[in-house]
């Protein structure tokens, strides 16, 4: 009934999945998957059962990898590079987001700060 082994991992509510069903299912094989080990471009971790295993994000990472290397033509240096870079920009926007919603936050206090002045000036003008 199971097509994949799916395995929990200890401490961690994280799905893990075997490497030779993480390569089924970014449709690579298992020598690309140790390859990218080697150098680097995904992280495992040890399962219950002592085997290692890559989490759902690594699985979609794998398939990116092998989109990049395999469709695209990069180097897996070009690759390793392509994806630091690709997390930095996604950093980025994260910090950006942040920064808005601060201004925003910030906005809204001074209008109300603005709301409660004029109240008060209403208020000492009609004395």
């Amino acid at each position: 009934m199971n097509k994949y082994q799916v395995v929990i991992y200890s401490d961690a509510p994280e799905v893990h999945f075997d490497y030779r069903t993480a390569a089924a299912l970014a449709n690579v094989s298992r020598q690309f998957l140790h390859l990218c080990e080697c150098e680097e471009l995904i992280s495992y971790r040890k399962m219950i059962h002592g085997k290692k295993g890559l989490s759902f994000a690594e699985v979609q990472k794998l398939k990116l990898i092998r989109h990049l290397h395999e469709d695209m033509g990069f180097s897996l240096d070009a690759v390793d590079f392509l994806l630091r870079y690709r997390r930095r920009v996604m950093d980025l926007k994260h910090q950006l987001e942040e920064q808005k919603k601060q201004i925003l936050d910030k906005e809204r206090q001074y209008e109300a700060e603005i709301f409660e002045l004029r109240r008060q000036i209403k208020r000492l003008s009609e004395r």
